[in-house]
């Protein structure tokens, strides 16, 4: 449960304690007043044991609330609010009716407040329920654009949940290679927060690290971060939902997931893969050039041994199986870039070094 169930849980949980205290003390002075128990210890003794009763049973009744709440809380995210503009303009309107109809109903015999109250519910939820059904009758809509020209591009970037999680965007946003407009979703935020609310830990760390690099990319004042509640119809999944937004948007989609970068670029949206990036800005090493490198392990082939660059580039050396552990000079012989980042194979020249 999220931490506002926690404490919707905890709040209902003191609540039936405290009722249950106010039951034993009630309970006791009857008894007193009836003659059929004696002194304030017993008074004492009666309150206390209502109090614990309560807490006890209330266990159960506390996690109803909480999961009640949490739920309620869920839901009140995913509310554009537009529509909560519409439902109290339609309160409003209602409650100016009810005003009129009572100064006209205050003479007519048997009219009473509870008939008033009546009339003010069943206009409230009848021009609440018109105003948000009608909204788009009404100007209540935002005043940005949420659709851009076909084929169009607006400047924006969309971004997923991959490419918040992977946090590399915020240093990407801090080097100033991001322009426009940083578009996160609701139902980003909302995937990203139940991933944090996970009961497995290490979804638990990978969402609470992604609610990290938003707090940063929000204190990026030359990136503007804007929360979006677009929330496309006939469409059930996250990914979907992204590729409609950008399309309607007219914006690109940072993402890290490469299944998504196909899907959405084969449907005319401009992807932004980090992971492309990364590879795209790592150094080029030519045939000839000389790198000192720790072998770390053996290669998948006889005789191979496998060293890495500092950007995590993988080196294939041949006839290095043997030299684990040890600081050698090689020399660079080719490399190979594939979808998945570059490969470098070499060889090595001269003597190993010592032990690393």
């Amino acid at each position: 449960m999220s931490d506002s169930a926690n404490t919707a849980a905890f709040l209902a949980r003191a609540v039936f304690s405290l009722l249950g205290g106010l039951a034993g003390y009630a309970l006791a002075m009857l008894l007193l007043d009836r003659g059929l128990l004696t002194g304030p210890n017993n008074l004492l003794y009666l309150t206390a044991l209502g109090l614990l009763s309560a807490y006890l049973a209330g266990g159960a009744l506390a996690q109803r609330v909480a999961r009640s709440w949490d739920g309620l809380v869920h839901r009140a995210t995913r509310t554009p609010p537009e529509a909560v503009l519409a439902g109290g303009t339609g309160a409003t309107v209602a409650l100016l009716i009810t005003v009129l109809l009572n100064n006209l109903l205050a003479n007519v015999p048997g009219f009473t407040w509870y008939w008033s109250l009546l009339i003010a519910v069943v206009l409230v939820v009848a021009s609440s329920s018109f105003f948000v059904a009608n909204r788009q009758l009404f100007p209540f809509q935002r005043t940005a654009p949420a659709t851009a020209p076909q084929g169009r591009e607006t400047g924006d970037k969309v971004i997923d949940t991959s490419a918040i999680i992977d946090g590399r965007i915020a240093d990407v946003a801090e080097a100033n290679f991001v322009d426009g407009s940083l578009l996160i979703p609701n139902f980003v935020l909302t995937e990203l927060q139940r991933i944090a609310d996970s009961d497995d830990p290490l979804r638990r760390q990978r969402g609470r690290r992604g609610l990290e690099v938003l707090d940063r990319i929000a204190k990026e004042h030359s990136v503007p971060t804007v929360v979006i509640h677009d929330d496309p119809e006939n469409a059930s999944q996250v990914d979907e939902k992204l590729v409609r937004v950008c399309q309607a948007r007219g914006a690109a989609l940072i993402t890290t997931d490469y299944n998504l970068s196909r899907v959405a670029g084969l449907q005319g949206v401009r992807v932004l893969n980090l992971h492309q990036l990364a590879n795209a800005v790592k150094a080029t090493y030519l045939p000839g050039e000389k790198l000192t490198l720790n072998i770390v392990r053996p290669g998948r082939e006889h005789g191979q041994g496998l060293a890495y660059l500092e950007d995590g580039t993988m080196v294939v050396v041949e006839e290095a199986s043997e030299l684990v552990g040890r600081t050698i000079e090689v020399v660079v012989t080719s490399s190979l870039q594939t979808h998945m980042g570059r490969m470098i194979f070499a060889r090595p020249d001269g003597a190993a070094d010592a032990p690393a």
